[in-house]
């Protein structure tokens, strides 16, 4: 066997295993092999995912391979495998008690996109729910070691996670999640009398047990409001440091990071608020501009039925102006949905959930309808083309959609990648003509400010110590978010250490690889072959993000 025979082997059998472990994601993407499990946190099996990864990492650094599309995976699988077991060996973020991290909020969401499209598949996932008590044990279990050793939760993040789950336990249990999966119809009406009442039955009680675990041995023992920085654990700062790197795929010290956020939204965008929220608003002073519009009851959207309409009107408009910007394109639609109504308090205002690969769903857009009177309207165009139409549902489904690399490699998401083209889209459709306004381009500057605070504040509150209140002050001054967003937003970087930086650091990344395109090709230079350059390998570290687009364009 050649290598690069082995290589097409080993990656296979890395993503079966990635499907083994993730059993959820692998429903979502359509693989329903693993349907009657959900994932195993006891240390035996964390253990032994980890010695898989080591020993492919191993295995993929042996293979010696002459062509570079097979270099270029061998290369992703040893980043992939490293990324898993760096994961690993962070400790904090698996089983996190944690609004976006959390069990009980992975459960719900997988649950919201599931569908089986069989009578066995339906059967498989009574099975899985089934084990939703033995799962919360196994989150328990760690967090009391982790607890043990010091290794506690924000108290905020542990509040939210309550609330959460107060939420969903008052649900009406014909509403629940669990109970409204799609399934055949032949089977529906006594599929969801069994799954109602494994509902009822197992996976409430197991939520509401999960939920005196947090109460009574979590918030009393988690770090107050002044001390929510992953410097106040122990090994805080190296921490930080390895989930700074995993999230932007580059060697950054956190001071530098901070000091380019605060220049770019204290110093370079007050000079676009004030010439565009002069011709918008009639307002270039920034407090007076802010406040407007958060203030500015005209500008918030009437009801969520408003919000959806508004997004799918936005989307239409996106995939109408692709010519001349994008030769490739997705297959799959995008269809706009809102956020499940039990998560909607504690989730962001948006974000993207890709395709099945069975055709069972669309890409989806998933919009917070949540307190809808209290969104700002002028936001959200912005927002659509970032999780959707050129965004997300670009950099996702067209790697998704990939036929000739191995299936790691259509699945794989790296953060900076993605969030950095999801960001540099927002700044793309104004290029594109695609704003209804010039109020709706206040919207693209908000964005650009508020990831431009994201440097700031998650270096802040992580590598400078920061309390809360410091980090949503800061916000308050140089963004327009309303209040209780930064608040969400915030308690979202509190628990989520280092990925808001991925954002702005790989918009940032992926603008430096436009400049140096058209310097280095002049009037052959073409934006659409450029766009294709940075999607049509998939997601990638951007350091082997840039050694692929050169390769594309000749540069």
């Amino acid at each position: 066997m050649d290598d690069a025979t082995r290589l097409d082997r080993l990656a296979e059998e890395y993503w079966d295993r990635a499907m083994a472990t993730s059993p959820t994601t692998a429903t979502l993407l359509g693989d329903h092999r693993f349907d009657d499990r959900l994932p195993r946190l006891d240390p035996d099996s964390l253990q032994q995912q980890r010695d898989d990864l080591v020993a492919t990492a191993s295995a993929a650094r042996a293979l010696d391979l002459d062509d570079p599309s097979d270099r270029l995976t061998r290369d992703l699988l040893v980043h992939e495998a490293d990324e898993g077991i760096a994961h690993l060996d962070l400790e904090i973020q698996t089983g996190a008690i944690d609004p976006f991290l959390g069990v009980h909020t992975g459960l719900v969401q997988a649950a919201s996109q599931t569908g089986a499209a069989t009578a066995e598949q339906a059967d498989a996932l009574l099975e899985r729910h089934r084990q939703v008590p033995r799962l919360f044990d196994e989150v328990a279990a760690r967090n009391r070691d982790r607890m043990g050793r010091g290794l506690t939760p924000a108290a905020i993040c542990v509040e939210r996670v309550v609330g959460q789950v107060e939420a969903y336990l008052a649900s009406d249990l014909d509403d629940d999640p669990f109970v409204a999966i799609t399934v055949p119809d032949e089977v529906a009406d006594d599929w969801r009398d069994r799954m109602r009442t494994l509902v009822d039955e197992v996976v409430r009680p197991a939520y509401a047990a999960h939920l005196q675990f947090v109460r009574d041995e979590v918030l009393p023992v988690a770090r107050d409001d002044e001390h929510v920085g992953l410097m106040h654990q122990p090994g805080g700062d190296e921490r930080y440091a390895t989930l700074a790197r995993m999230h932007t795929s580059l060697d950054v010290d956190p001071e530098e990071v901070h000091q380019i956020g605060r220049i770019d939204a204290e110093e370079e965008l007050p000079r676009e608020w004030d010439e565009i929220g002069r011709s918008a608003l009639g307002v270039g002073d920034l407090p007076t501009l802010f406040e407007r519009l958060r203030t500015d009851e005209d500008l918030r959207y009437a009801d969520g039925d408003a919000m959806v309409a508004h997004a799918e009107e936005v989307i239409e408009r996106a995939w109408a102006a692709i010519d001349g910007w994008f030769a490739a394109r997705p297959q799959a639609p995008c269809q706009v949905k809102p956020v499940p109504a039990s998560l909607a308090p504690a989730m962001p205002p948006a974000y993207y959930f890709p395709p099945a690969e069975d055709g069972s769903r669309p890409g989806t857009y998933f919009i917070n309808t949540h307190e809808a009177d209290e969104r700002g309207r002028y936001l959200y165009e912005g927002i659509a083309f970032h999780e959707a139409i050129p965004g997300h549902h670009f950099d996702r489904t067209l790697a998704q959609e990939l036929t000739d690399v191995p299936t790691f490699r259509r699945y794989g998401s790296h953060t900076a990648h993605a969030e950095g083209w999801g960001l540099y889209t927002e700044r793309l459709a104004d290029e594109m003509g695609l704003y209804s306004s010039d109020l709706d381009r206040l919207g693209m500057l908000s964005a650009d400010a508020w990831r431009a605070g994201r440097l700031v504040v998650d270096t802040g509150l992580h590598a400078k110590g920061w309390s809360r209140q410091q980090a949503i002050d800061w916000m308050v001054r140089w963004t327009p978010i309303p209040r209780a967003v930064i608040e969400q937003e915030v308690d979202r970087y509190i628990g989520m250490a280092g990925q808001a930086l991925s954002y702005k650091m790989g918009q940032r990344h992926i603008f430096q690889l436009r400049s140096e395109a058209q310097q280095a090709l002049g009037p052959d230079f073409d934006i659409a072959a450029f766009h294709d350059a940075v999607l049509v390998r998939g997601g990638m570290p951007l350091d082997l993000l840039t050694a692929s687009v050169h390769d594309q364009l000749g540069m």
